[in-house]
């Protein structure tokens, strides 16, 4: 059966934050208090906010999904959200003792705060693209559309490496980094080679996913 699309945006993001909240009871103390590990979580849970509760409500129109491909999503969602969850309330304290940990965590939440401010605007043009009662495709331009056909994905792909970097590149984190971009990669070609195919003016210089490479 299909769904539509805001439901299925809602139902199968928001374990992202569902299940890291379950887990605060039986949290390590320790991690709670520990900024490092407010921080981390601060990040994953600012965007899984966003993304289940805030985004699906602003989608204009959207194509009905299958439940099927919405339920896969969500079972990563839950088994990620787990992970991340578990690793920043109990398994980890993520200290800030030296100065290398805190110019990681600096760094990493500098990066992680472009992609998702890369993220958001991204989503802005791609809604803004139809007025209401509006059919068809448009190219989208401006902020880093200028620059790649996914911008959207790029965005997500340099929050998620901005926090990999922040935790030092911890197993957990750098493995969530790296599916996402595993993930939204074949999915930013398909895009551009679709674009390239629908427009004839559409921008030869403009890359798939990475600006100028590729």
């Amino acid at each position: 059966p299909m769904v539509p699309a805001w439901f299925a945006w809602m139902f199968q993001e928001s374990w992202s934050v569902l299940v890291p909240l379950a887990l605060l009871p039986f949290s390590n103390p320790a991690c709670l208090v520990s900024p490092g590990n407010l921080a981390l979580g601060g990040m994953f849970l600012t965007h899984y906010t966003y993304r289940s509760f805030v985004y699906p409500l602003r989608i204009r129109g959207g194509k009905p999904m299958p439940l099927g491909i919405s339920s896969l999503a969500a079972l990563f969602c839950f088994f990620n959200g787990y992970l991340q969850g578990r690793l920043w309330t109990a398994l980890h304290v993520f200290s800030l003792d030296t100065a290398a940990d805190r110019a990681f965590l600096a760094c990493g939440g500098a990066i992680w705060l472009f992609g998702w401010c890369v993220n958001l605007h991204s989503d802005s043009i791609l809604r803004s693209l139809r007025r209401p009662g509006e059919t068809g495709y448009k190219i989208p331009r401006g902020g880093m559309f200028e620059y790649v056909s996914a911008a959207n994905y790029f965005g997500e792909i340099v929050e998620w490496s901005g926090y990999a970097v922040a935790s030092r590149f911890h197993v957990g984190c750098l493995a969530f980094a790296l599916f996402t971009a595993c993930n939204t990669g074949p999915r930013a070609l398909h895009h551009h080679l679709w674009y390239l195919q629908k427009f004839e003016d559409y921008p030869r210089d403009r890359r798939a996913l990475i600006p100028f490479v590729w």
